[in-house]
């Protein structure tokens, strides 16, 4: 009888002891959920496509980096492809910021080719988030075409230093934007391995197109 008491006693304080052991898991869950925010989500979701690509960026990946549930994210964005159009949004402002940072003090062909070497720069050290980029030009939202819109605004602003004429602008627009995109997206596989040759043939290419469009434009 009496050890039959003692099973019982060894099993109650066992219950107890897995009870505490689940409450403890949880709180360092919830605490864990409180400490992520919709910043660190984005963060980490951006991290993950620059170090293995687009293609493997999911919402368990995503959690599984932040030691949260995958549930939990959506305390923070509404599913994947909400979350991959604001790390595409990030990753749109901050080109945006330094191209035109780079563009301070200059003007005409000179800025231009500063804007678009950090175009590159960008790239490089971004590829997996600059895929995202190109992914949200397909599904976008007004927020991603506002952004957009901020960076071809600030080449307006260059191609009208260059003194081309106003009636040329939106020309000369679409070939600069289709340019810069094209020639860095096959140029960067060159650029892991020398990216300042890249960047130098990326700058003479460059002088070849704005030779020919002064050529054009001054002919008018």
């Amino acid at each position: 009888r009496s050890r039959g008491l003692g099973d019982v006693y060894k099993r109650q304080i066992l219950t107890q002891l897995i009870v505490l052991v689940k409450m403890k898991e949880s709180l360092l869950t919830r605490r864990s959920i409180m400490r992520v925010t919709k910043t660190a989500v984005i963060q980490a979701a951006s991290d993950i496509a620059d170090e293995k690509g687009l293609n493997n960026v999911s919402l368990k990946v995503v959690a599984e980096r932040l030691n949260i549930r995958t549930p939990s994210l959506y305390n923070h964005i509404e599913n994947l492809d909400d979350l991959l159009r604001e790390v595409a949004h990030n990753g749109m402002r901050t080109m945006n910021q330094r191209m035109a940072q780079a563009a301070i003090g200059k003007s005409g062909d000179t800025a231009i080719k500063a804007v678009a070497i950090e175009y590159l720069n960008y790239m490089i050290e971004h590829c997996g988030i600059y895929e995202t980029i190109q992914w949200a030009t397909w599904h976008g939202t007004d927020e991603t075409a506002k952004i957009f819109c901020e960076y071809t605004d600030l080449l307006k602003t260059l191609i009208l230093s260059c003194h081309f004429g106003t009636e040329n602008v939106s020309e000369i627009l679409n070939l600069l934007t289709g340019f810069l995109h094209g020639y860095t997206t096959l140029q960067l596989r060159y650029a892991f391995s020398d990216p300042q040759k890249v960047r130098t043939e990326l700058t003479i290419a460059l002088d070849t197109v704005l030779a020919g469009i002064h050529y054009k434009c001054d002919s008018e």
